[in-house]
Order: structure tokens, then sequence, then C-alpha cells
């Protein structure tokens, strides 16, 4: 018993860095003779890392595991070894499904994307007819907010330009903005510090930035903000 479970544990190493290596090994020999090596990064690095971290957890169980004497067997650990070794052999083969290449992949790389815009789904038309809305009811500050600004800020990246949002709202108000806005244009990415602390694109009239902590507990203090009968009206016209 003791060697079968070593020479399983070494035919499971074999399996992996065979499966591995067969496609590797093409890339290498079309790039030495200068053909194309159909080479993803957006695939393969990914694939290198779950190969990297599979294959730790399976070494760094293996001695474990080959240990066959009776205190080992007996311990606690044994089975948890296995768990972890199992592990390893699950995450560097997954890489190998469709399921990572066409959805995990998609998911990284649009999250990857989503961290320097909102990517609001809304059109231009949208946007000029909700800070038309704000404007008429008072809630945004126009002399350092105009339409191009506001517009800037919710459909380009963060860093791309100087634009800001000058709000005439108290904190409450500002994520019931905040909250309507996500409700009506879901697909976004959106998350409260993204939009009050991160992106620094949402701004108080004093031109200083929303203080994050504020808001984030604003919707528990206040459920219903001073602002919440204009706002709601605002967005029903969208």
């Amino acid at each position: 018993m003791p060697d079968f479970i070593k020479y399983l544990l070494l035919a499971s190493f074999a399996y992996v860095y065979v499966r591995l290596l067969i496609p590797y090994v093409g890339f290498f020999a079309r790039f030495m003779f200068n053909e194309s090596t159909q080479w993803d990064k957006y695939i393969e690095k990914p694939r290198l890392v779950f190969y990297g971290i599979g294959l730790l957890l399976m070494h760094g169980s293996y001695s474990a595991l080959v240990d066959t004497s009776q205190s080992q067997l007996t311990s606690l650990l044994y089975p948890l070894n296995w768990f972890i070794f199992l592990s390893g052999i699950m995450l560097s083969q997954i890489t190998w499904t469709k399921k990572f290449r066409n959805v995990f992949i998609p998911k990284i790389q649009e999250k990857l994307k989503k961290k320097n815009n909102f990517s609001l789904s809304a059109t231009n038309d949208q946007l000029k007819e909700l800070y038309r809305g704000l404007v008429n009811y008072d809630m945004i500050l126009t002399e350092k907010t105009d339409k191009d600004d506001f517009i800037k800020v919710f459909k380009e990246d963060w860093y791309s330009h100087q634009s800001k949002i000058h709000f005439k709202l108290d904190a409450p108000s500002c994520r019931e903005f905040y909250e309507l806005l996500k409700v009506t244009f879901p697909k976004n990415t959106m998350s409260v510090i993204d939009f009050f602390k991160r992106s620094d694109t949402i701004h108080r009239e004093d031109g200083k930035p929303y203080k994050y902590s504020t808001v984030k507990d604003a919707k528990s203090r206040t459920p219903i903000s001073k602002k919440s009968e204009e706002l709601k009206t605002i967005f029903s016209r969208l």
C-alpha cells in the first residue's frame, strides 16, 4: 500500500507536468523557427499562475503523504494533506477547461478594466437629462460642473480628465443619488468606495470630497434623505 500511494502521487505529478509541457513545447518550437506561436498572454499568463499555485500545493503536501507511518496515517493532518494535494491538481487542470477561457478570463479582464471607470450604461442623452434635472432642483454647482464635466465623469476614465461633479447635497442625499443611479443603470461598476473615494470625482459644494465613512453609513442613519422626492422625480424621467 505505501508503494502504491507513492506511485499514485508520482503519476499525478507526471500527468500535471506532461499536460503543461505538451502545448508549451509546441509554443517554443514555433518560436525557434520564427513561426506564429499563437501565444495568447491573456490566457497563458493566468494559466501559469494557476499552475504554479497548484504545483506548489502538490509539492508542499507530497512529503506528508508518502510518510505512511502509523502515527501519520492516524493523524488528522493526513486527510488534510490529501485535500491540499487534490486541490493542487484541480487548480492546475481547471485552466484547460472552456469555462476558464470563456468565463473566468473575460470576467477578470472586465474587472481590471473597471478600476478606472464607472462603466455606466447610460447614454449621453440620458446623462444630459439627468444633469438638467439636477440643475432644475438646484442640486449641482453649475459654476464648477457643466454638462460636459458631468458626462466625462460617468463615461470616461477617471484619470483622463480633470472634471469633477460638485453636488449641492448633504451626505444622505448624495448617497440616495448614488443608489438611484445604480438602480436606474444596473450595468455599471460603481461601488460606494469607488464613487465617493477612489474616483475622486464626486465633491461637495465647497470643493472638498465627501467623507467616505459618513456617506457609507448615511443610509442606515437617514433612510430617506431631505431631497428624496426630488431625486426620485428626476430619475423617473430618464
